[in-house]
């Protein structure tokens, strides 16, 4: 029997992207489907996510996963012990000043959601007017480079979203950390965004990336599912399969 190390991102992988971040929760069949994994002798299952440790343990109160979260920047195991990719004390005071600076850019501009992870930030514009969004960002991107270089971090853009992060910190790392762990294990990991590609460069390395996306995009992983139905479909295959 193959053992399969399964890493899967959170939003546009397991559940639909909203358009605030609160309203993306799994339903009782993600959660049902979920919970039966870990029971599997030959699977070891974790969600790897840029949103924050404790959010995820709130969206999916199920046992026996690794929790990833911050991007990585704090892993949790199933038995409660912890992984720190960053010291969460150093990086709160940074990321709340950050935060400030956030509010300060979007004033009184509607649409826009400032989500302070304690070890990241998110500024997310879907509700947004394109034209508003890229004066804000670029509004944030000046007042808050020094802040951002002098502390080691980075802005990433995701899907209606610029993320402040520390530069040491990917998905890619925390899926490394993963594999080391389990190194018997094939490993495979789903996501969706373009911060799930430093996971797919690790990944591939011996095991298998699947894109969640709608069309075909450039992408090191090397399988494509359209979304989150199919997800759902290729994780109840592989328990079966267990």
């Amino acid at each position: 029997m193959t053992l399969i190390l399964l890493m899967m991102d959170y939003d546009g992988t397991l559940v639909p992207i909203r358009e605030r971040p609160e309203l993306a929760r799994p339903d009782p069949g993600v959660l049902e489907v979920l919970a039966d994994l870990p029971a599997k002798r030959n699977l070891a299952c974790a969600i790897v996510s840029g949103r924050s440790l404790e959010d995820l343990k709130d969206l999916l109160p199920v046992n026996g996963f690794y929790l990833a979260g911050g991007h990585g920047a704090e892993l949790e195991h199933p038995d409660g012990s912890r992984h720190r990719g960053v010291e969460p004390g150093k990086l709160e005071p940074v990321i709340n000043r950050l935060a400030e600076l956030a509010r300060d850019s979007v004033g009184t501009h509607p649409g826009f959601i400032i989500e302070n992870k304690k070890t990241s930030l998110a500024l997310h514009y879907r509700l947004a007017a394109p034209e508003t969004a890229r004066l804000v960002l670029r509004e944030f991107k000046t007042k808050a480079g020094f802040v951002i270089q002098k502390h080691g971090l980075e802005i990433i853009s995701g899907k209606k979203v610029a993320e402040v992060r520390h530069h040491t910190v990917n998905k890619g790392k925390a899926v490394r950390y993963l594999m080391d762990r389990f190194p018997e294990y094939y490993p495979i990991y789903l996501g969706d965004d373009i911060t799930d590609e430093d996971a797919f460069m690790v990944v591939k390395e011996r095991g298998a990336g699947i894109l969640v996306a709608e069309t075909a995009r450039e992408s090191a992983a090397q399988v494509r599912l359209p979304g989150q139905r199919e997800v759902l479909k290729f994780i109840k295959i592989l328990s079966a399969g267990s």
